[in-house]
């Protein structure tokens, strides 16, 4: 304080101090904790005062103000922490100091001191929520270097003259990437006690201080930011499905590393090339080495060095123990996060890609590398390098992928330095040998650098005495390794047992050569524990730590174990001292295996001393999981966030570990039935839709259906009596529900967890489990009735365009399902929901031949005869209006390129413009003029079909009698053609073709039906037969659907060709596509369209994501293999709906021309009316006692049907009482039926005409001739004698004689239909309702050329 005021810089800052009591031999409250000291400091930040009154407002006891809103403006100014010998693992003496408390009468044991012990359970949970906020501060950790005199005079147990090290290195550095850490000469008594401004302790402190401060001064005086916004962070985390990021290892491994070992590293040639080459060359750089040669701790070394530095760093720990951790697909998403933390335009513009409704949890691993690497970072023009480091190569799912992935590192226009860290195997020699040429790879392995293992031994050997004999031991040891740091570690370990020379020669002996043998012995001591009780115990904790689907926690696998039941005084203690060494904590609290080595020894071989039993172990923790998940009062504590930390465990694993325990376990089965049968499976499914994690569900679903297929196996050997308890047909239904439940109602469960109790089950098929144990409960709050389907189907939706209205094509792309139909309108609806959006329909003006979407469906492209038009989706605004070429070529392919600014089109002619969409007005531009060369008994004519590669950089060109031509654009370059396999029929006309998303290959369909697959550079080509006429290909290429003429659509998968799903339906697929998120596909049959969300769909796509090395289910299907298949009946559309005024009974029509009639509680009592050609019903209306209805069909035919509702069931309620054509008399369809409130007459209002017609005798005996259409007429709410004709600008009132009494003309001073950028705009209006009171009347009025509503408010007495 003295001394701080007085430095540059420093001075700016205000410096204050803060204090606690920190005397332990004065007595007082035991209880006293760190969270006090904490909440002290906090609250003085606050509110105290500094010598001029001033709040302080400043820095802090930083983990409590995180958690608390009241100190979130102390917490946002901080930016840096300095730490002076602070306890971050705790010490060892603080158990001794709180055993002298305990001992004496002059004081008594603190909380705060037992809560310092060595990695307590406070520590590591402080250590835990800290290491999340690390990376946003700038930390420097100082560690004393000289020990400490401890002597207590005073006290009754005297320890005079022990000097001791209060705080080790390991304690007083955190080992965070980006830390700084520095030695200063001082105990711990005055590590921050300075004698003068030239102490060296003082300048080495200043000059920290002085950095950090001069940095936030720089810092504050810029006016950009330096890094994201915290809320872009937290938005692009959960778009790239980030749960954790791979600090937990980093500091695992980081905190294993002795200090002087590695630094060899930095003096290897080739590292230093890989480092600090300037050239434009990408650089890889691969450590190899055997098992436990100390990879994981090197690559730790690295990333702190790369760190230090000041570079830019990414960094991944494959763990084969983890499924996620050595998935593809997460490493890419991981190091995308890490990079986007660094670069905010990366972030900005990976952000944006959430618009193209990707769901990147489950995507491909090259679709993730496609459009987050090579279409974002590659092209962001960064002068800096940023540095990969991927440890545990070996241990990935499939590390060929990987490296062919990272191979195409070498078109970024950013700098990338590649190291991966693994073992050496056959598999990555061979990928590694494959990199491009502009790729330089260095080549090194670790094994042979003594002077590591002997700064290791050094470190970690406690052995005093002849300094010639510990040399000689160190030595030994070095010579037994062989290069085996976890041998070592044992070695280690067991020596510093002894206390003789003798005992050491003896151990030193004894030591086994191989680790296998070490694990013997471990297993032995395990084995050999004289308590049955532990060892039990042992085992337990073995197999929960062997086969978890990820590392538990103390705290999970105290849950998980129940430790009430075994009474635990401290599990941490029991894991170490029961466990034999095969189980370490880290200081994430998180329990592991020692090596992955170890796991393999334990589950591989059941002749050991001691070995877990898979089984055996899956069914533990299977049971465990069942027990946290059917916890009394688990909802309660759901809804309200107070769930146990082991529930998110098992509720995300329970089924990964049912699938693998013996099918054979009656107390399984039962268990599951219990589960399954219970309210308990509905808590669960609240739980994973309120933490968004509703894929899990699909991902059970695929567990239980291979549980049940195994179980059904099993007991097809047992005679009926010997069953056991499961009820395979509740397994085999949940099995189906729960990706049903995903797909029809996941955005409802999203919105509104709790919907799953009361709101979801009435709505699902009778025959599902759902329904049959919580739909229809007495107790229900909501009925529904009428459903037509028994079982689940595979539509989720079906969207109509109208009688006569026609579709020729549809897309998807980000939120929207865009549908040319055949007016030359495209009809735009929500995939979430299947409404029609507000900008809809784009209206082009003139015939359209072809639409496209951009790739985040912002933009819309629409080619008419005349114009090329660009549209924006959100608000069918008109951007950009082009007049087409004069010699007016039809469009073949449309393709958005260079981030939606171009448009490329290919035409009939041969030739592919462009049109730059950032000038306004802009025009096109010959991009490339394909000169066919000629063919040897070919004729050439216009091309029928282009196919654009998804940069626009290739083309594929079809024409009948041709073969198809592929193109490089730029130039253009002519590749080759594909030519047909069977010479007999090599003239076959292609009639579709789409280029693979990620490889150089063309998907086509041959006119006879044939579906073919060609690479044209390698010309080499495969054909299937498939009978299609339409053809598909998914965003990430994996899968490609075909439709055909006979209304069947079939899903392969593009690798084998394999039928993977058979979907059979009716009226013919004349185009289809799939949705971004793979999950479903849309296609257009007429007048009509389909979202169709198979369970193979989904299942494929949650497979993807998994990436388990053995447990792909249709990754590589054979073309004969057994493919899901599903068939869906002609779907009736109801076209009109009618409720009675009295009673239960409701009519509906439909398209077919059929009229059912329904009770509310019943259901569906009769069909009473079929249309003999199938007309469909348009107009339908009950009269005001219920004893008449009235609908009229598309032939201009009314029919009257009398209904006696007091005898509902039986055949003589309904009589069909006339049937009236008004063909001859009406002209235009019959828009509205009307009846008398005493039913004596019947108005029937056509487009042009309204007639009154008597009840009596069923003739027309009025007529009145209209003007207009667009008015709707309802009796009027006050005087039943009279009629209102309700217009958009005008109401008049008629008697029933249809003479006018009176005529109200009426504007509207602000009307809230916005049409003024549209021509020839009519309104209509679509409903009118009347209030309760009659006093007033609701009018809903629309504007054609516009999707924009507009209600009116009207009194009934004008």
């Amino acid at each position: 304080m003295e001394f701080l005021p007085l430095e540059t810089d420093v001075c700016q800052t205000r410096i204050l101090t803060f204090g606690y009591n920190a005397n332990f031999r004065t007595s007082g409250n035991v209880s006293t904790s760190l969270l006090d000291f904490a909440k002290d400091l906090l609250f003085d930040l606050k509110y105290a005062k500094d010598e001029h009154n001033r709040d302080l407002n400043i820095g802090h006891a930083y983990m409590q103000g995180q958690n608390d809103p009241n100190y979130e403006a102390i917490i946002r100014a901080i930016s840096a922490i300095t730490f002076l010998a602070t306890p971050h693992r705790g010490t060892n003496l603080a158990d001794l100091l709180d055993r002298i408390l305990r001992s004496t009468f002059v004081s008594n044991s603190k909380l705060y001191v037992s809560e310092l012990a060595k990695n307590s359970f406070t520590l590591q949970k402080l250590n835990e929520q800290f290491r999340h906020i690390a990376p946003r501060l700038e930390i420097v950790s100082f560690y004393e270097t000289q020990s400490t005199s401890i002597g207590l005079k005073s006290a009754r147990v005297i320890w005079a003259n022990d000097i001791k090290m209060i705080l080790e290195k390991e304690s007083s550095v955190l080992g965070y990437p980006g830390e700084t850490s520095k030695a200063l000469d001082a105990d711990h008594h005055n590590i921050c006690k300075f004698d003068s401004p030239k102490d060296p302790n003082y300048i080495t402190v200043r000059n920290a201080l002085g950095s950090i401060v001069g940095k936030i001064i720089s810092t504050s005086s810029l006016n950009k930011p330096l890094a994201p916004k915290r809320k872009d962070s937290g938005d692009l985390k959960t778009l790239l499905a980030i749960t954790e990021i791979p600090d937990v290892d980093y500091i695992f491994f980081r905190d294993q590393w002795t200090s002087g070992t590695c630094d060899w590293v930095l003096q290897e040639d080739g590292y230093l090339e890989w480092l600090n080459a300037q050239d434009r060359f990408r650089k890889v750089f691969w450590l190899n080495g055997g098992a436990a040669t100390g990879k994981s701790v090197l690559a730790s070394f690295i990333i702190n060095r790369l760190v230090e530095q000041g570079f830019s760093c990414q960094y991944f720990f494959m763990r084969f123990g983890n499924r996620r951790k050595r998935s593809l697909s997460f490493l890419l998403r991981s190091i995308a996060y890490q990079v986007a933390r660094d670069m905010p335009d990366f972030m900005e513009q990976v952000l944006q890609l959430g618009d193209e409704a990707i769901d990147f949890a489950t995507a491909d691993p090259r679709t993730l590398w496609e459009r987050i690497y090579k279409s974002v970072l590659f092209d962001l023009k960064d002068t800096r390098t940023l540095y990969w480091v991927i440890d545990g190569l070996d241990e990935a799912d499939d590390p060929r992928a990987l490296v062919r992935l990272l191979s195409d590192i070498p078109s970024s226009s950013i700098r990338i330095r590649l190291l991966l860290l693994g073992r050496k195997t056959n598999d990555i020699l061979d990928a590694l040998q494959k990199l491009p040429q502009a790729t330089q790879l260095y080549t090194l392995s670790i094994e042979g650098h003594l002077e590591d293992m002997r700064c290791y031994i050094a470190q970690e050997l406690c052995m005093s005495g002849n300094s010639g004999f510990t040399e000689s031991v160190v030595e030994r040891l070095v010579r037994g390794a062989q290069n085996n740091f976890l041998w070592v570690h044992f070695a280690v370990q067991s020596l510093n047992l002894c206390h003789t020379e003798a005992d050491v020669e003896l151990a030193l002996q004894k030591l086994p050569i191989r680790m296998e043998a070490i694990y013997d012995r471990m297993a032995s001591t395990i084995a050999q524990n004289p308590s049955s009780t532990d060892r039990a115990l042992a085992s337990t904790l073995l197999q929960c730590a062997t086969i978890s689907i990820r590392a538990l926690t103390i705290t999970e696998l105290a849950q998980a174990l129940q430790e009430d039941r075994y009474s635990m005084l401290d599990l941490q203690r029991s894991i170490t001292d029961l466990c034999g060494g095969f189980i370490v904590i880290d200081n994430g609290a998180n329990v592991a295996m020692v090596h992955q080595t170890a796991r393999e020894y334990l589950l591989n071989s059941n002749d050991r001393p001691f070995y877990v039993d898979k089984g055996a172990a899956h069914k533990q923790m299977f049971e465990s999981c069942m027990r946290s998940l059917m916890t009394v009062g688990l909802r309660a504590k759901v809804k309200d966030n107070r769930q146990p930390e082991f529930l998110q465990y098992a509720a995300k694993s329970w089924s990964s570990h049912l699938m693998l325990t013996p099918p054979d376990c009656a107390r399984t089965a039962e268990t599951l039935s219990k589960f399954l049968g219970g309210h308990w499976v509905l808590i669960w499914i609240q739980f994973l839709a309120t933490h968004q994690q509703l894929a899990v569900l699909v991902e059970a679903s695929k567990h239980l259906s291979r549980y049940y297929a195994q179980r059904k196996q099993f007991d097809a050997g047992l005679s009926e009596q010997e069953h056991l308890v499961l009820k395979q047909e509740l397994v085999d239904r949940w099995a189906e529900d729960l990706v049903k439940v995903v797909g029809k109602f996941g955005m409802v469960l999203r919105r509104n967890p709790e919907s799953i109790y009361k709101l979801i089950p009435p709505f699902c098929p009778r025959s599902s489990a759902i329904y049959q144990h919580f739909g229809k409960t007495k107790d229900k709050s909501l009925v529904v009735s009428g459903l037509s389907g028994e079982n689940w189907d595979d539509s989720i939706a079906r969207m109509s365009f109208g009688p006569g209205t026609y579709a020729s094509s549809v897309s998807a792309a980000g939120s929207q399902i865009a549908i040319l139909v055949s007016s030359g309108r495209v009809i735009l609806y929500n995939s979430s929901t299947f409404e029609v959006t507000t900008a809809s329909p784009i209206k082009h003006g003139e015939r359209m031949y072809r639409m496209e979407l951009s790739s985040n469906g912002t933009l819309l492209a629409t080619y008419g005869y005349l114009t090329t038009k660009i549209w924006e989706t959100s608000t069918g605004l008109c951007r950009l209006s082009v007049p087409n070429v004069e010699s007016r070529p039809r469009p073949l392919a449309m393709l958005f390129t260079k981030k939606n600014t171009t448009l490329l089109v290919g035409t009939d002619d041969r030739r592919i413009r462009s049109l730059d969409l950032s000038q306004n007005p802009s025009s096109w531009e010959l991009t490339a003029e394909l000169e066919e060369p000629e063919l040897e008994g070919h004729f050439l004519n216009s091309s029928n079909h282009m196919a654009l590669n998804s940069d626009g950089r290739l083309i594929a060109v079809a024409y009948r009698g041709h073969p198809l031509s592929a193109w490089e654009i730029d130039g253009p370059v002519h590749i080759g053609h594909c030519w047909r396999t069977r010479e007999e029929v090599a003239r076959g006309e292609v009639i579709e073709a789409v280029w693979h998303p990620h490889s150089l290959e063309v998907l086509g369909l041959y006119i006879e039906g044939v579906v073919f697959k060609w690479r044209p550079y390698d010309n080499e080509t495969e054909e299937l037969a498939t009978g299609a006429s339409r053809l598909a290909i998914s965003s990430d290429g994996n899968l490609f659907a075909t439709g055909d003429v006979r209304g069947t659509v079939k899903v392969y998968t593009t690798a084998e060709f394999g039928l993977l799903y058979r979907l059979a339906s009716e009226d013919t697929v004349l185009s289809l596509t799939f949705s971004p998120d793979l999950r479903r596909f849309y296609d257009v049959r007429g007048n009509y369209g389909n979202a169709w969300e198979p369970n193979a769909l989904i299942r494929f796509s949650e497979q993807r994501s998994t990436g388990g090395r053995n447990e792909s289910e249709t990754g590589s299907l054979p073309r004969n293999s057994t493919a899901s298949e599903s068939w869906t009946g002609r779907i009736d559309a109801i076209t009109a709906l009618a409720g009675s005024p009295v009673g239960r009974l409701y009519c509906c029509g439909t398209e077919q021309g059929l009229v059912h009639l329904h009770d509310t509680k019943r259901g569906k009592l009769a069909d009473i009316y079929a249309s003999k050609s199938f007309f469909s019903i348009e107009q339908m209306i009950w009269n005001q006692d219920g004893r008449y209805l009235c609908f009229s069909d598309s032939s201009k035919k009314v029919i009257v049907m009398s209904i006696n509702p007091k005898t509902v069931g039986l055949d003589s309620v309904v009589e069909k009482r006339a049937e009236i054509s008004m063909k001859n008399v009406t002209n235009g369809s019959i828009l509205q039926l009307l009846f008398h409130p005493d039913s004596s007459k019947l108005l029937v209002r056509a487009s042009s005409t309204i007639l009154r017609i008597s009840m009596a005798d069923f003739s027309s005996t009025l007529s009145l001739e209209l003007h207009t259409s667009q008015h709707q007429w309802i009796v009027h709410p006050q005087d039943p004698a009279l009629i209102i004709d309700i217009g958009p600008s005008s109401i008049r009132i008629l008697d029933w004689d249809l003479a006018e009494r009176q005529l109200y003309s009426f504007q509207h001073s602000q009307t809230p239909l916005r049409v003024e950028s549209f021509t020839n705009v009519v309104n209509t209006v679509d409903r009118v309702l009347v209030t309760v009171d009659k006093r007033h009347l609701l009018a809903q009025l629309s504007a054609s050329n516009c999707a924009l509503d507009a209600l009116h408010f009207l009194p009934t007495q004008l």
